[in-house]
């Protein structure tokens, strides 16, 4: 969460995330994140809302929420995680 100080006006909340590193845990994190935001514009509903991961908006869904491709994919997260556990052994 970002001082208050440095919102505008009219911003309630600002803030950031730093992602990890390990491609095994990042799915799950912004699964996470991006449930968290989910619930709190679901709290606030009548606010204006911004989501961006670096330079790409988060698109917003009146079921689901918050939601990338892929993002609650076991099979995904399985193969970044194993790919990054090779890069680790072979370096």
């Amino acid at each position: 969460m970002y001082d208050g100080h440095t919102a505008g006006p009219a911003e309630i909340v600002a803030g950031s995330t730093k992602m990890p590193l390990d491609p095994g845990r990042l799915m799950p994190v912004i699964a996470h994140v991006l449930d968290s935001v989910t619930d709190l514009r679901r709290a606030v509903p009548d606010a204006e809302w911004h989501v961006h991961m670096d330079d790409l908006d988060v698109p917003w869904d009146e079921a689901e929420g918050y939601s990338l491709p892929g993002m609650r994919d076991p099979e995904l997260i399985a193969e970044l995680s194993a790919n990054h556990d090779e890069d680790r052994a072979d370096g």
